[in-house]
């Protein structure tokens, strides 16, 4: 079967090793945490132990042998390192005879295809139609900051804010290493020709950055829980910021608030009421442009 590049990467690692015919990963190539992955570990490991009794693995399944053997049967620039395998970088060779748990470029790659992930979707719950999560710390400045391994934090913009200001044509995001402080304007965006500085919800320096949203600014407001995330960060002083931000049940009770006083701008400056508990339409500036970008920013993200 002829596959092209962009399907190659989708391949298992124990197909493009040549174990098996044929297997599509759906797991990211986090082998570790594939049901597949271990099944296979399994059985390779049941016919080494039936090889070494003297007995012959009978069945398709008895060919079965760990990917880093059949890997150690190729020669030279053959045996390329299963980042390669997987499209994870464009040419590397194994030089540590497929121990990847004692090579520090394996370890390395790991670390930073985890920056990459999509987080962990939270739980929200809707109010006026604002996606409000709970199980995430809120800022007063309608970021969101969620822990993960590692002690890092990864960071975001809440759905409130998306639907307020609209997708930004820009996002001007912080840099590897820069060092922020809470409560300090850490990122800014950007739309028609307008600017609002964001404040960032933690002290800590910047690990990594999504390139997605340096792409496509509009992700954080098509998805600001999940692919629209904007960075990650070591923090450097985390249980007071924690202490100052909302989480759980406090994040309802907040939007709840926010909301009522957006309701309140509407009505007083633009005419709008909503019928009760209708829900706020997405991209509020967009359909209301007379409430003002700058009097929406000062309101609701605290910055000017």
């Amino acid at each position: 079967m002829k596959t092209t590049l962009a399907d190659s990467k989708k391949h298992c690692i124990w197909m493009e090793a040549g174990v098996i015919d044929f297997k599509i990963c759906k797991n990211n190539f986090d082998c570790t945490n594939c049901d597949f992955d271990r099944a296979m570990t399994e059985t390779a490991k049941r016919n080494l132990a039936l090889k070494r009794a003297g007995e012959i693995p009978m069945g398709k399944k008895g060919k079965v042998i760990p990917w880093q053997d059949k890997m150690r049967e190729r020669s030279g620039l053959q045996q390329l390192c299963r980042h390669m395998l997987t499209g994870r970088v464009p040419a590397y060779f194994c030089g540590n005879n497929y121990q990847c748990q004692h090579c520090s470029f394996d370890q390395l790659l790991e670390d930073q295809m985890e920056f990459f992930l999509a987080p962990e979707r939270p739980k929200l719950q809707d109010i006026f139609g604002f996606a409000v999560p709970t199980s995430s710390y809120l800022h007063r400045g309608h970021t969101w900051a969620l822990l993960e391994n590692g002690g890092r934090v990864r960071i975001g913009l809440d759905d409130f804010s998306q639907k307020v200001l609209g997708p930004a044509d820009e996002m001007k995001l912080p840099v590897l290493g820069q060092e922020f402080h809470h409560d300090a304007v850490g990122m800014a965006l950007a739309r028609q020709g307008n600017k609002a500085g964001v404040l960032a919800p933690v002290d800590g320096i910047v690990e990594a950055v999504n390139p997605k949203v340096r792409q496509r600014p509009g992700l954080a407001h098509d998805d600001p829980y999940g692919e629209g995330w904007l960075f990650v960060v070591t923090p450097t002083n985390l249980k007071p910021d924690l202490e100052n931000m909302l989480f759980g049940q406090r994040n309802v009770a907040w939007i709840e608030n926010e909301s009522h006083k957006l309701l309140g701008l509407l009505e007083s400056s633009a005419g709008v009421t909503l019928p009760s508990g209708g829900a706020v339409i997405d991209d509020v500036f967009g359909h209301y442009p007379q409430l003002g970008w700058q009097r929406l920013v000062q309101e609701f993200l605290h910055t000017a």
